[in-house]
Parts: structure tokens; sequence; C-alpha cells
């Protein structure tokens, strides 16, 4: 009988051992927005502006009446 207690005690308290020392979920802190970089805008701005130019140049080159020589004047354009 004697056994039975003592694995009836060691069950509990392994059972509170177990809920009582589970880490509580830590209270996360609210994060802010993070400042405002305006350079980092004009640069995405540049970028997007110049892509839009370089697409406006091959759609013009590809209208045009010979526009394998246009495209490769592009090309070579580009490489120098």
């Amino acid at each position: 009988m004697k056994k039975v207690w003592a694995i009836v005690v060691t069950v509990i308290a392994g059972l509170l051992a177990i809920l009582l020392g589970k880490k509580r979920p830590a209270i996360k802190k609210k994060t802010t927005d993070a400042p405002k970089n305006t350079a980092s805008e004009v640069a995405q701005d540049a970028v997007q502006e110049s892509f839009e130019e370089a697409v406006d140049r091959i759609k013009s080159a590809t209208d045009g009446d010979s526009a394998a020589d246009d495209l490769a004047d592009l090309g070579n354009a580009r490489r120098r």
C-alpha cells in the first residue's frame, strides 16, 4: 500500500511540476512603424522612371520601319 501512495504522490508532484513549470508566453511589445525614408523613396522613383523610359524606347524601336536595326542600336548604345 505504501508503494501505491508513493506512486500516486510522485505522479501528482510530476503533474504539478509540469503545469507550474511551463513558461508563460512573453508579452509582445507593440511595434511602431519605421520612420519614412525619403532617400529610398527618391531612389525608387528614379529607378521606376528610368525603367519606364527604357520600356518606352524599346516600344518605339519595335514600332519603327526597321525594328531590328533600332533594337540593335539600343543594345549597342547600352554596351558603351
